[in-house]
């Protein structure tokens, strides 16, 4: 991804969530805006392959009434690690959605994913050669190989029917441990080793045995799944772009034609919006009006990707008239100010 494209993700509203009408003369709209990841990686790795270097014959694709049924015949009392290869394999699909969908990856995930291994689940091997990573990278044309390494799943779970009571309950805690290294076979060097772990608990209750178990309760199979996607989210939000909503206004005036600025804010227009307010702007001389089409058009120059542009016409409406809310506007503007180039800054490195 060029500067130019991660400017756009970082430094423009690319998201226009829904439009609200409020009491007063103010329109509200919600807009997603990226917060920097220190984990961003360098500029020129614009695309990825993902591998699995994770499984051993330690692992299985469990068959969810099976697996149940193990920890049922322990009266769903166990404490073991389950290593199931679905469970691992989710976690780097998911993980590829997401990196593609923040837009900062293209990604490739290749039909034979796995790297074969002999070595126990629970070790992080040496490095991979540089000439396989080359060979990869050169095969499915990315400019990085991204290799989950390890991935340990712990499952604990437990039963108990409450003692002076008609309560049955039952919890799940997954204990989860996974690690990835990002190779670049250009620098010949790794990029980033990412470790994430925690544990994910559920607990439910019921006055029946059967129901809690039914109905209630996630089965064992689903936890390792969930587990998997959890990997996956906590891995994405180090690597890509997190995004955070936040509200902008604009001043409704009379001599605005609304129905063409809802139309083209819905519609993410913000340069048609911009020209219509600048018309009318050039036509009026009263105080408060200037200083709400200054507003107007600091949020419309904001929303376009000119930050700078929208600091002029915000002081110009502070000085034409004070408002509160312009005061308030002007230090948005430099908190999104130091986002970008926190973002900048990072791309450079």
């Amino acid at each position: 991804m060029n500067i130019n494209k991660l400017y756009k993700y970082s430094a423009l509203a690319v998201c226009i969530l829904f439009l609200a009408s409020c009491a007063t003369s103010l329109k509200t709209v919600y807009i997603e805006v990226a917060k920097p990841s220190e984990f961003l990686l360098p500029n020129d790795v614009v695309s990825l392959t993902l591998m699995n270097r994770s499984l051993t014959d330690e692992f299985g694709n469990y068959p969810a009434d099976s697996l149940q049924n193990y920890f049922y015949r322990r009266a769903f009392n166990v404490d073991a690690a389950v290593l199931d290869s679905s469970a691992s394999d989710t976690t780097l699909k998911v993980l590829a959605d997401l990196l593609f969908e923040s837009g900062r990856y293209d990604v490739v995930i290749p039909e034979e994913r796995n790297i074969p291994r002999s070595e126990t689940y629970y070790k992080v091997l040496p490095p991979l050669e540089w000439d396989y990573v080359t060979e990869v990278c050169e095969t499915y044309q990315t400019d990085a190989l991204l290799v989950l390494e390890r991935y340990t799943n712990k499952i604990m779970t437990d039963y108990m029917k409450v003692p002076y009571s008609d309560f049955h309950l039952a919890s799940i805690d997954s204990k989860y441990d996974a690690v990835v290294k990002i190779y670049d076979p250009s620098r010949e060097e790794i990029l980033m080793q990412l470790l994430v772990g925690d544990t994910i608990f559920w607990e439910e209750q019921d006055y029946s045995q059967k129901n809690l178990f039914t109905n209630q309760l996630v089965p064992v199979k689903q936890a390792l799944i969930e587990t998997g996607i959890q990997v996956a989210l906590e891995l994405d939000a180090k690597l890509a772009p997190q995004w955070q909503t936040q509200a902008r206004s604009y001043f409704v005036l009379k001599e605005a034609d609304s129905a063409l600025l809802e139309a083209a804010i819905r519609e993410n227009n913000w340069g048609k919006a911009y020209d219509h307010w600048k018309s009318i702007l050039n036509r009026t001389s009263k105080a408060s009006d200037k200083s709400k089409l200054e507003y107007n058009l600091a949020v419309a120059s904001e929303m376009i990707g000119n930050l700078n542009e929208a600091a002029e016409w915000a002081t110009q409406s502070y000085k034409t008239q004070y408002r509160r809310q312009t005061e308030l506007y002007l230090y948005q503007l430099k908190s999104r100010k130091k986002t970008v180039d926190e973002f900048k800054k990072i791309l450079s490195d």
